[in-house]
Order: C-alpha cells, then sequence, then structure tokens
C-alpha cells in the first residue's frame, strides 16, 4: 500500500475516531462491567508498562509509560486511565484519558499514540505534506495552527483543529495531532476533546508530549 493511500485511509480513521469518540467512551465503560478498564497503576502487559517517574514533583503526579517495543518513554498524570481495547484504529497503540470531572461530563479529554511502520525510512515533509492535503479534502476541520515543532528531540510537525458543524456530529471538538519520523516509523499524538474543554486539558497534554522520549528499535 503506498503512502498516500495508507495516509488518507489514516486521516479517514482519524475523521470516524473524533465523530464516535462518545460511542467510543461508554462503550469502554459499559466493558467495566465485566472488564474494567486497564488502570494505570495496574498494568502488567508485557509490551509496555508503568513506572514511578522520577521528576521533581512528588511520586503520586506522575507515571512513567515505557513501551520497549516501539521504544517510547512518556509522563503521564497518575489520574489518567490508560486502555489498549477499543481503539478504532490497527496503527493506535494506548489511548490515556483524563478523569471526568463530576456527572454532567461525559466524555474525558483524550490522548492517543499511534505507530506506523512501512518498508521504507519515511520523510517526515512528505507524510506531513500528505496529511494536510487529506486533512483538506475532508471539508470536516477549521485549521487552527499548523506549524513545524520538536518532537521527543527531533523534529517534527503539529496541527490544531477544530471540527466544524454538522448534522450527524452535535458536538464541537478541539484536536491536536503532532506526528514525527523515526527510521520506518511515524509515530503520531492526538489530542481530542470537547472544544469547551480544550484549553482547560491542553497543558497537561503538553507536558506529557514535552516528556515525550522515542528511541529507534530497529
Amino acid at each position: 500500500m503506498s503512502l498516500m493511500v495508507r495516509t488518507s485511509l489514516l486521516i479517514c480513521l482519524f475523521v470516524c475516531t473524533v465523530i464516535t469518540s462518545q460511542t467510543i467512551f461508554t462503550a469502554l465503560v459499559a466493558n467495566a462491567e465485566t472488564g474494567p478498564i486497564q488502570s494505570i497503576e495496574n498494568n502488567t502487559n508485557v509490551d509496555f508498562q508503568l513506572e514511578q517517574s522520577a521528576t521533581n514533583v512528588t511520586s503520586s503526579d506522575l507515571l512513567l509509560y515505557v513501551n520497549r517495543m516501539h521504544g517510547i518513554l512518556m509522563s503521564i498524570p497518575s489520574n489518567w486511565t490508560l486502555s489498549t481495547s477499543g481503539l478504532p484504529d490497527y496503527t493506535q497503540i494506548a489511548g490515556f484519558y483524563s478523569p471526568l470531572q463530576n456527572l454532567s461530563d461525559s466524555i474525558p479529554a483524550r490522548l492517543s499514540i499511534s505507530v506506523m511502520n512501512y518498508q521504507q525510512n519515511v520523510s517526515l515533509k512528505d507524510f506531513t505534506n500528505l496529511t494536510l492535503t487529506s486533512l483538506n479534502r475532508t471539508g470536516q476541520f477549521k485549521v487552527i495552527s499548523s506549524d513545524p515543532v520538536t518532537l521527543a528531540g527531533r523534529p517534527g510537525y503539529q496541527i490544531i483543529l477544530s471540527t466544524l458543524p454538522n448534522l450527524g456530529n452535535p458536538l464541537n471538538f478541539g484536536l491536536m495531532q503532532s506526528w514525527t519520523a523515526v527510521g520506518t516509523k511515524i509515530y503520531q499524538f492526538s489530542y481530542s476533546t470537547e472544544s469547551s474543554k480544550f484549553a482547560t486539558y491542553l497543558p497537561t497534554v503538553e507536558l506529557m508530549l514535552k516528556s515525550l522520549r522515542i528511541h529507534d528499535t530497529r
């Protein structure tokens, strides 16, 4: 599958993820009756683990997400929930969800990690151009910002979007996608929540991304 075709498919999946995020979270909560959403404190998956984070804050504030298979290390708030199930895209390896604040708060903020593995080294420039072109073609987003960034000490790119109103999606979402290329892999980090809460959780997500480290596992 070509990079262009695969990127277009991933953008379509991303659009569907945003539109159906409330349904996905509802399903996760329903599954908790028979099998709880994986707690970040009790994770025993052999591909990754969570450790106490060595930071200048108390150990109860942060945990360190370590995924040895993909070479990822990232600090996460200890009160956020990690789930590796119910992810709508096969490239997604983990989703982190903020705690609900009250009974009227039905949709958590979400940061997901996707890893796309290609047969050859991937150009950050080519992937970025294809992603931006595919997003523009959907006609479902308003681009707030689109800029190069440094991600895990590497050149990367970041876009901030908001969904446009439509009959199928009464809620407006704020979105941020950040990505970088490491050898044959694209690492993508997608933050989404209701537009009214986007600025509230953005500083926390930015701190998580600032702590990110990626090691080439080839």
